[in-house]
């Protein structure tokens, strides 16, 4: 594989201080003369070896070299200044598939057995034949790690148990890049006789984990962390695998040994998740939304209490998200109206056996 510094990066002198300016994390950095030198290096494509051969030819030893450019990578990577491509070294990909993100279509192309064995659990199920992507990605081995190429933007050097979040994490930016006139809203969508149940809670609220519990009682899960509203207000969700936090993974009595035998994956905030896609996704037809459940969890019995429409917009509106960063005043309307329309609850609960019971018969009734 070879790298090159991003379009989206400048190296420049301020003064005597030779700093970095990277778009894509909006950082300013000022480096030292070895991560200068490479840096300027990279502004046409090179493999790590070239790299570790051009210093070593410049005075380093081999083991400084190899370390050195190592570390560079590792860290520059992260910080979105390189991009990466594949080339003869990684061959061809072992499998490769489209997947459709509900108006976006990115290609995965797997160069590495472990690794496809690793992520085809997780996105598989949203592959769709047929589709022409606008963005491709390729993941690889690089080393003990991987590696996550991106035409055209900064790739990701990873741990392996960190390869699935982050490419979660930029698929997801595809897919809020791909929009529209469409609204994502931080929300998981529970579909049951051709109505939405709208789950709505700070992160860590338990979104995914009553979303995988409302699946006993027939719902379908929409998406456990994304819904898009449309300009007509109907919705649909983006149906990533749903992950599970650590807290969670006993909570689910009935999915205990599909919990277990999931791997173990941990995001780059270190927090560790299983995902979950052996489940019923919804169909992609577009849905009314039915019920708003804000989530507050506390000890007691649950209990359903209605809520005022103006605070259920306050968090939708707190969450909604288009790719000019603001919503315009028909997407603001079609919110609006689809407050107007839905029934709006809080649900306050300790076990999730009765939280379901709640929320299906509330949602029969809607």
């Amino acid at each position: 594989m070879k790298f090159r510094v991003s379009d989206g990066a400048r190296f420049f002198l301020l003064g005597q201080r030779k700093t970095i300016f990277v778009e894509a994390s909006q950082q300013i950095f000022e480096v030292d003369d070895l991560t200068a030198y490479l840096t300027c290096v990279l502004a046409v494509p090179a493999s790590q070896r070239q790299l570790e051969v051009d210093l070593v030819a410049r005075g380093a030893e081999r083991a400084e070299a190899r370390r050195s450019v190592r570390e560079y990578l590792h860290y520059w990577c992260r910080h979105g200044l390189l991009e990466i491509a594949f080339d003869a070294e990684e061959g061809e990909p072992l499998h490769t598939h489209v997947l459709d993100l509900q108006g976006a279509a990115a290609s995965i192309a797997y160069h590495d057995k472990g690794l496809l064995d690793l992520l085809l659990p997780i996105f598989g199920h949203l592959a769709s034949p047929g589709l022409k992507p606008s963005v491709s990605y390729g993941v690889a081995r690089f080393g003990s790690q991987a590696c996550i190429s991106r035409n055209r933007s900064p790739g990701r050097i990873v741990r392996v148990e960190e390869v699935a979040p982050v490419l979660k994490a930029l698929l997801t930016e595809d897919v809020l890049a791909s929009l529209g006139p469409d609204v994502a809203l931080h929300a998981a969508l529970l579909v049951r006789n051709a109505k939405g149940l709208l789950i709505c809670g700070a992160p860590g609220a338990g979104k995914s984990t009553l979303t995988l519990a409302l699946l006993e009682a027939g719902f379908a899960c929409g998406g456990d962390d994304i819904t898009l509203m449309r300009p007509d207000g109907l919705l649909q969700g983006v149906p990533f695998a749903p992950a599970l936090k650590r807290g969670s993974w006993r909570l689910l009595e009935n999915m205990r040994a599909s919990v277990e035998a999931a791997p173990v994956h941990r995001r780059l905030d270190n927090r560790h998740v299983r995902y979950l896609a052996s489940i019923p996704f919804a169909s992609d037809d577009p849905v009314k939304l039915g019920t708003i459940v804000l989530l507050r969890r506390r000890k007691g019995r649950a209990a359903i209490a209605a809520v005022e429409p103006a605070r259920v917009l306050s968090e939708l509106f707190r969450g909604a998200f288009t790719p000019a960063r603001g919503l315009g005043l028909p997407q603001f309307d079609a919110l609006l109206s689809a407050v107007r329309g839905a029934s709006a609850i809080e649900l306050s609960y300790t076990r999730l056996d009765e939280a379901v019971e709640m929320l299906s018969s509330h949602h029969e009734g809607a």
